[in-house]
Order: C-alpha cells, then sequence, then structure tokens
C-alpha cells in the first residue's frame, strides 16, 4: 500500500473537478433556483449545451406583453422569516450535579450566547437556510480564526502585541463546498474541499502573499457556470481569485492536514489535524434528505415550473387585454355619408340609413374562464409546495378565527417543515459542540483569560471572565426545536386569548413580564412600563445594579414588587456569574428593600395598637399608608441616608461603599415572607441605619 502523502495543488482542484461533475444537478438548480429568488425567470436550461439561456421572444409583440408576476420570491421570503423567527436556544448538558459542573454549564450558554449575537449567527444561520433552500443542502465552515477580534494580548515569548483570535463561521452553498463524493453524510466522509472567490487583494492580505495573485475564478469556471454567472440578475462577476481548502481528518493512514491552494500553488499548509474533534469541521444542513447521499432536495425546484406557468398564464391575458381593450365602431357600408364627421361628444346627433344598419361597437370576446381560472390554481399550487396558505400568511380564513382554528391551520403548514426544523437544531448543536471545543483548545494553549460581554434582558452589557478549565473537555449542546421549528405569530396570540377567556384563573396569577413574553410582543418594556411602572422600574435597577452602579430604595416604592424582580435577577445565570462585589451589592439593595417593608409592617401594627386602646392615629403616616408612598422619613435619619449617599458615589467599587453584613446577620430577602415578616428580626445597624428604625 502507498504509504498516505498529502495532496498536491494539482490534486485538490483535480479532485474539485471530479466533485463538480458528480454535482451537476445540484448545482443546477442552485444558479436556477437564486435567479428565479432574484425575479429573473424568463430562462430555461439548455440539456444539449448544458448551459442557461434566456427565452427568447415568439415574435414581437410578445416583448410588449411577457410579464414576471413573481410568486416565488415572496413565498421563499416567507418561509424564510417563518423558519428564523425564534433565535437559537442553548442547552449545555452539564457534567455532573456539583457546584462546579453547574457553573461551567451556565458559562458555557453564556458564551454562546455571546458569540451568537457579537458575531452576527443569526445573519448566518439565515444565509445558511437560504443557501439550503436553493440548493437542497449547504454547508457551515468551523475555523479558528488567530487574527480575528479586537482584543489583543502580549505573547509570552516574543512580548508582541497578538489578537487573541476567535471563532469563524462561513456559510456555504452546494456551489462553494463538496464532501467526499458518495459518502453517507459528513460524519463519513474523509475529507472536504471548499471552493470560495475573494478579491485579489483580500487574498494577498490573508496569505501574506509578496504579490498580488492572478484573478482566475472566471478562467477556472466550466462553461456551463460560466454562462449562468453572466447572466445572473446582478450582471457579470468582479475578476476574483479561487481560494481551495482541502480538509482531511485523521484517519488510520494518515493524521490529518489542511491545504489552501492559490493559482494553483499551495500557500499554506498543516501537516496535522489541528482541530480537537477527529471529524471534519464542517456542519450538513439539507432541505429535504435523500436516502444514502450527503446532498438533498429542494421544495424550491418544483416550484420553478409553476412559476413559469403562472407568468405564461398572465402574459396571455396581458395580450388579450392589450389585443381587445381598443373598442371598434361598426358602420355598415352606406348607412353614413361621411364616417369622418362621427364624433364621440355627449348629445351629438347621427343621421344614418336604417334600411342598411345602425352603426355599432364592436364586443371584444373575453378571455376564456379555464385561463384566468388556471392562473389562480397555480397561484394555489404555489400555496401548496411553499406551505404558505392563508394562516400562515397572517390572513384570517373566513369564519375560522377562533384560536384552536388557527392553531389548527397553522399547524397544517409547518408541520412539513419539521425534518428541516429538526435538521436545523442537530446541525448548530454541532456547531456550538466544535465552538466550545475550538475555545478550550486555544486556551490551554495559549493560557489566556478571557472575557465575554453578555447583554442582560435589560439590554445592560456584563461581562464574564473565563478560562479553559470553564469549559468541558467534550462538551453536549442541544438547540431545542422549538427555536428552529416555525410558528404563526397569528395563531399563537390567538391560542393565548382563547386559553385567558376560557380558564381566566390561570390567568391572574400571569405578571405582565410573562405575558409580553407569550404574546411576543414588539416592544415589551413599553408595554411593562404602561402596565406595572414599578415593574419596569425595578428593572431598570437591575440593570444599573449588575454595572456596580449603587441604587438606593425610595420610600414611594412598592417593595414586595421590587422585592420579587429582584430575587428573579438573583436567580439568573449573571448573578450567578457576576463578581462577588456585585452580588453584595444587589443583595444589600434588596435587603433596603426589605426593611422599608418591615417599617410599614411596624408603623401599621402601631396604629392598629393605638387605634384599639382608642389614641388617635398620627394623620400623616396613615395618609402615607393609605396611598402606598410609604412612610415618612424622620429628619434624624435623612443625614444617615445622605451620608451613604455621599459614600456610594465616591466610592469606586459600589459595593465597597456599602455596609458588610455579618453571616450570622445576613437573612435571605428571597427566603422571607414579606407579609409575614416580625419586625424584631431585623437588625437596625444594617445599611447604616433606614427611616422608622428608631420607631421599631
Amino acid at each position: 500500500m502507498k504509504p498516505w502523502a498529502p495532496p498536491v495543488a494539482a490534486d485538490v482542484i483535480s479532485m474539485w473537478q471530479k466533485a463538480d461533475q458528480y454535482l451537476v444537478k445540484e448545482r443546477r438548480d442552485y444558479w436556477m433556483n437564486a435567479s428565479y429568488y432574484a425575479s429573473h425567470q424568463w430562462i430555461w436550461w439548455d440539456q444539449t449545451r448544458n448551459i442557461v439561456q434566456e427565452l427568447d421572444y415568439a415574435n414581437e409583440a410578445e416583448r410588449n406583453s411577457r410579464i414576471t408576476i413573481d410568486k416565488y420570491g415572496p413565498r421563499t421570503r416567507s418561509l424564510l422569516a417563518r423558519l428564523t423567527r425564534s433565535e437559537l436556544i442553548w442547552e449545555v448538558q452539564p457534567t455532573g450535579m456539583d457546584d462546579s459542573s453547574m457553573r461551567r454549564q451556565r458559562l458555557q450558554e453564556q458564551l454562546l450566547l455571546g458569540e451568537q449575537r457579537h458575531n452576527n449567527w443569526e445573519d448566518i444561520r439565515e444565509m445558511s437556510i437560504l443557501q439550503t433552500l436553493f440548493g437542497g443542502a449547504s454547508a457551515i465552515a468551523i475555523d479558528w480564526d488567530p487574527d480575528k477580534g479586537e482584543d489583543y494580548t502580549i505573547d509570552p515569548m516574543s512580548g508582541i502585541s497578538v489578537p487573541e483570535g476567535g471563532i469563524r463561521l462561513t456559510p456555504l452553498g452546494i456551489n462553494e463546498f463538496t464532501l467526499e463524493p458518495g459518502s453517507h453524510n459528513d460524519r463519513d466522509a474523509r475529507w472536504w474541499i471548499r471552493c470560495t472567490s475573494l478579491p485579489p487583494e483580500q487574498v494577498q492580505e490573508r496569505y501574506n502573499l509578496e504579490e498580488v495573485p492572478q484573478a482566475d475564478a472566471e478562467a477556472m469556471l466550466s462553461s456551463r457556470h460560466r454562462s449562468i454567472l453572466l447572466r445572473r440578475p446582478g450582471g457579470a462577476p468582479p475578476r476574483t481569485t479561487l481560494v481551495y481548502v482541502y480538509y482531511e481528518r485523521p484517519t488510520s493512514r494518515g493524521p490529518g492536514c489542511v491545504i489552501h491552494v492559490v493559482n494553483g500553488k499551495v500557500v499554506l499548509q498543516e501537516d496535522t489535524w489541528p482541530f480537537p474533534f477527529k471529524h471534519l469541521n464542517v456542519a450538513l444542513f439539507r432541505q429535504n434528505k435523500i436516502p444514502s447521499s450527503w446532498v438533498g432536495h429542494t421544495l424550491l425546484t418544483p416550484a420553478r415550473d409553476v412559476q413559469y406557468a403562472y407568468n405564461r398564464a398572465r402574459s396571455t391575458i396581458l395580450e388579450h387585454m392589450r389585443k381587445a381593450a381598443n373598442a371598434r365602431l361598426m358602420i355598415p357600408s352606406g348607412s353614413v355619408d361621411d364616417a369622418d364627421s362621427i364624433t364621440i361628444d355627449p348629445a351629438d346627433t347621427l343621421e344614418y340609413n336604417s334600411e342598411i344598419g345602425e352603426p355599432h361597437w364592436q364586443m371584444a370576446p373575453e378571455v376564456p374562464r379555464w385561463i384566468s381560472g388556471e392562473a389562480a390554481q397555480l397561484e394555489a399550487e404555489l400555496d401548496d409546495i411553499f406551505h404558505t396558505h392563508q394562516t400562515t400568511r397572517g390572513e384570517a380564513p373566513g369564519d375560522r378565527n377562533s384560536g384552536l382554528a388557527l392553531s389548527l391551520l397553522a399547524e397544517k403548514d409547518d408541520t412539513p417543515l419539521g425534518p428541516m426544523a429538526k435538521d436545523q437544531s442537530m446541525g448548530w448543536g454541532r456547531i456550538a459542540e466544535m465552538t466550545l471545543a475550538l475555545y478550550r483548545m486555544n486556551a490551554e494553549s495559549s493560557g489566556i483569560t478571557r472575557n465575554v460581554m453578555l447583554i442582560t434582558e435589560q439590554g445592560v452589557p456584563h461581562q464574564v471572565t473565563w478560562g479553559a478549565k470553564d469549559i468541558d473537555e467534550k462538551p453536549i449542546v442541544l438547540v431545542p426545536i422549538d427555536a428552529t421549528m416555525p410558528r404563526s405569530k397569528l395563531a399563537t396570540q390567538s391560542m393565548i386569548t382563547s386559553l385567558a377567556q376560557q380558564f381566566p384563573t390561570v390567568f391572574q396569577n400571569v405578571d405582565a413580564r410573562s405575558l409580553t413574553k407569550m404574546l411576543d410582543l414588539p416592544d415589551p418594556k413599553l408595554f411593562l412600563s404602561q402596565q406595572d411602572p414599578d415593574l419596569a422600574k425595578a428593572e431598570w435597577e437591575n440593570g444599573l445594579l449588575m454595572q456596580g452602579i449603587p441604587v438606593i430604595p425610595e420610600d414611594f416604592d412598592v417593595h414586595d414588587a421590587h422585592i420579587h424582580v429582584h430575587n428573579n435577577e438573583r436567580k439568573s445565570p449573571a448573578y450567578e456569574l457576576a463578581d462577588p462585589q456585585i452580588k453584595q451589592l444587589i443583595d444589600a439593595h434588596v435587603m433596603a428593600h426589605v426593611q422599608y417593608m418591615s417599617n410599614e409592617v411596624a408603623a401599621t401594627m402601631a396604629q392598629a395598637d393605638q387605634t384599639a386602646m382608642g389614641e388617635t392615629p398620627d394623620p400623616g403616616v396613615m395618609a402615607s399608608l393609605q396611598s402606598g408612598a410609604g412612610l415618612p422619613m424622620p429628619e434624624s435619619q435623612m443625614d444617615i441616608e445622605q451620608e451613604m449617599i455621599d459614600m456610594e458615589r465616591s466610592s469606586q467599587m459600589a459595593p465597597q461603599g456599602m455596609p458588610m453584613m455579618g453571616g450570622e446577620q445576613m437573612m435571605d430577602p428571597s427566603m422571607m415572607d414579606p407579609t409575614m415578616m416580625d419586625p424584631s428580626m431585623i437588625d437596625p445597624t444594617m445599611m447604616g441605619g433606614m427611616p422608622g428604625m428608631e420607631e421599631m
């Protein structure tokens, strides 16, 4: 057996060209579907010459009546929007039940969330789905880019500032990549090649070449693909350079390699597999799977014929309208002395010979009913192919307006897309696992401690520090299928409304925040602020506290509502991964609310005792309690609170300006029932004193 050796540049190009013959149909469908999506629909594929051609006009009259009524593109965009309605959700499986395992799980989920938001993974997902719809199959390549990112670190060996690097995801259509021909899936394939075209200057910069490479993209294309590119809606393609990248995973014959080829020469070669996993660094996506093949089939291909027939039917109707729209006046010969004297002015008189016949307008023939009916039937067939009926388009179907009926109709359209949604879920789970594994490998090799900037639900950035030990050696990530399955917003809202009407007691305890999430409102913050200003203010306080900015509770706050919102924040991953000083600041803020509540409870009890003993209650205290504004602040306590505010403003770190609480004195407000609290359990020296404590 011949010993293993990495392929040379000519071998890589030859393997790509052989795969091009293997993928003739898929790549032809890709370009044809992409053209139809861009409303370039009067084209056809010449089977004899293997090129795409524009359909010639049958005659000069057809040049004025041929039209394109695009039903193909809008339905494709609707399908794309349904598949990307929800953002991806990451569920990292913990390796154990101990605290460190659970913390790693939370941190890895937040790391993936940060990658998703900062590196535009949702845009990459949208492009990948569109490429899958065009060609039946697409892929996303996962690579480590050492030059990516704006964060720099000092190399301990050279002392030079170098970028920290990061993950680069590259969406690829069926025309830009190939797996080993004959493979059943991406796990079985031993190698794969991607071929992308870039401006020569970008290629020179990426590979640090001395000279600008030649623009060989058009010359290396086959006549078939060159013809398709030249006739695409965007016009002739720019002059670019082809870059071939060959990936071969480790096998029993060799250690694997990565080879980059430009202008027929190897410009970069890695003789060992540079990834911490043994499978290929690619995630494959398919619209409809084909048994025993890694390629797929797309619903856009059969829809092309229906779209062409629809355009032909509408063009026929337009041609008939053009020819029959001009009404003609029929005059029997000899019935009128001078036909040129006839006018169409109102109340104008016309003399004619009644024995010969009167002039009359010619009645244009009507368009055959089957032609107009055929156009409507073709549009309905497009709806069946794309699974986009009235409910999916946001239209109420007749009298079926109940939540259950709309949900059933929406499910009818969404169910056929289930296999594609499941494929998307599994594919993005593999991408997340490879991302975490690459970050762990590079963190181990470089020893760099990284920071990830998270955005809380209040829109506030929060920084989390992590290292190699914070990522599992073999992470397992699941993406719930609900995040990739299409959903009808109208049907969901109608179902929730119907359930609220049938089971009102169930929805009585649903807060405004949960309701905004269920209804998927466009501006939940505005709705929340209008429904309950205290909840909105507490959410805003959470954002400030997570940034280390101290916030003093006000006496007019509804403290039990604030405590509920703050405790929910303390149960979130952001709080769990926050610095101890941030946690202490939030805990102290919640304790301040608890003390305010204890003061109000004590004052209420004192007023009740005075009333029972026949004494006259303090009118000011009673008015404050009844209005919910809180107790009046004694003057002796105003100075104390002002001192605390000044101390917090002058402090660099907010928690350092807050009084420390001993472990034996600290009580978890999340475990307290504010309405059943015993005021004697509160230490009046905590938080430097609170208003009303001297009265307890």
